[in-house]
């Protein structure tokens, strides 16, 4: 799902008797975010004094997010990041020369002290040994280059990964979560998909993947797209890849991850001609359940107090619930303001962190994935099935998903459900499951999840 920069942890205090002076706020300032990921906040100021300024998640590679406001006095620092409903609020510590202060995001907070970034804080690319393996390995395939044509919507591009020899071979067409995903649903600092086609390809299975339209080298208007315009790309990519020579049109699926996971079972449902369906932490509950669901876990993993879980979940279901009852965006920002106003004025929530909320889950695409419920068009799949999920994942529980997904697919015939353990949402071997450890674990895809989705795609394609 949504790309975090960090989970919610214990909430930071912050002691009214902290020295003061005047601090500069531009510049380059670098903190450990709950302890666990290496956050630099650059800060500029232009001639008439207006601050701007980027987060960098450091262990994430990728994540270069813009501030949307910064409010600085001599001895405050405030700015909001609305594209992922994050806020920070900090007082300067003279004595440690730095700020002190709380990250808010997704229902959490967790401490965040900056103090001037020094050489040592720069970014340093992380050991990502199956990604090095390829790199350094002969390929028994070729990778094409790919152009894909969804009408006047989109122009996709991607990469085409045909193994060695004459074929014709079985095809998938990868479809990543949600995001501003590339070709190799590259997140933080993970190849997944890369991964993936290199595993898929080396037994014999040729893998179409792209990048979303408005992203990377795709055409199109990715702002104002919501899951049903990624269906309809996504549909357009298995018609293309069926028709490319050496290419075995009879067993053509797809493989879906997260949001992808919701897509694929639509394009199997909308195409006859689709041969299988793959969902890694597909979704099989409501979208407002599920986000509701994944807000309480990663927060209880993070140390957030039971009390505030329960406070912040009840206020984030009656935002939810008044966004999925809104009619147009208008509508929507109206009915959240209404539920998180009072909020603001009983000093349950900043306004800066109200804002950042309500432009986050009144998006085009937040509409409606609040609005979405995937099992009416699981039950009418079918074709060959294969339904995974990680134990640890905390973003798209298993148990409760797989369960939903199973039952919704009953009339199916050829259905594989199953729990990986120990795994996350990326399908890493993982100790927690919180995507705070994402950056932080060198493996990419667990062999085993590989393994398993080889040579159930094999089976069915003989």
């Amino acid at each position: 799902m949504k790309k975090l920069l960090s989970t919610a942890g214990a909430i930071l205090l912050l002691c009214a008797a902290m020295p003061a002076r005047a601090e500069d706020a531009a510049g380059d300032w670098a903190g450990v975010l709950g302890g666990q990921l290496h956050l630099i906040v650059h800060i500029q100021k232009a001639p008439d004094g207006k601050l701007s300024g980027i987060v960098e998640s450091v262990d994430q590679g990728d994540a270069k997010i813009p501030i949307d406001a910064i409010d600085a006095t001599p001895d405050r620092l405030k700015f909001t990041v609305a594209a992922i409903a994050g806020a920070y609020d900090a007082r300067w510590d003279d004595a440690g020369k730095r700020w002190a202060g709380t990250w808010t995001q997704g229902g959490g907070s967790a401490p965040l002290n900056l103090s001037r970034a020094t050489a040592a804080d720069a970014p340093k690319p992380p050991e990502r040994p199956q990604e090095e393996a390829i790199a350094a390995s002969p390929l028994p395939y070729r990778d094409e280059m790919a152009t894909i044509a969804n009408g006047a919507q989109a122009t996709l591009a991607g990469t085409l990964t045909r193994p060695d020899g004459k074929g014709p071979f079985p095809a998938v067409v990868l479809v990543s979560g949600s995001g501003p995903n590339t070709r190799d649903e590259a997140v933080f600092n993970h190849k997944i998909f890369l991964v993936l086609a290199d595993y898929l390809a080396r037994n014999g299975i040729a893998v179409l993947r792209y990048d979303k339209r408005g992203i990377g080298q795709s055409t199109g208007d990715y702002g104002k797209a919501t899951t049903a315009e990624f269906t309809s790309d996504a549909q357009a990519a298995a018609a293309w890849l069926r028709a490319q020579p050496g290419i075995d049109a009879r067993h053509v699926g797809l493989v879906g991850h997260s949001e992808g996971g919701l897509i694929v079972p639509a394009v199997a449902v909308a195409d006859p001609k689709t041969a299988f369906i793959v969902l890694m932490a597909g979704p099989g509950l409501p979208g407002d359940k599920l986000l509701l669901r994944q807000q309480a876990l990663i927060a209880k993993a993070s140390g957030v107090p039971d009390a505030t879980v329960t406070q912040n979940l009840a206020i984030t279901e009656r935002v939810y619930d008044a966004v999925k009852a809104a009619k147009t965006e208008a509508d929507a920002i109206a009915a959240a303001r209404a539920v998180l106003d009072p909020e603001v004025a009983k000093g349950t929530l900043t306004r800066d962190r109200a804002d950042a909320s309500i432009k986050q889950v009144t998006s085009a695409w937040m509409r409606a994935f609040l609005a979405s419920d995937p099992v009416p068009v699981l039950q009418k799949v079918r074709v060959p099935v294969l339904a995974l999920g990680g134990s640890l994942d905390l973003q798209v529980p298993a148990a409760e998903d797989l369960a939903a997904i199973k039952t919704a697919l009953k009339a199916d015939r050829d259905v594989t459900v199953t729990e990986l353990p120990g795994l996350n949402h990326l399908f890493q071997d993982a100790k927690t499951g919180s995507p705070a450890e994402y950056a932080t674990i060198e493996q990419t895809v667990s062999p085993a999840a590989l393994k398993i989705v080889g040579d159930w795609i094999k089976a069915r394609a003989r």
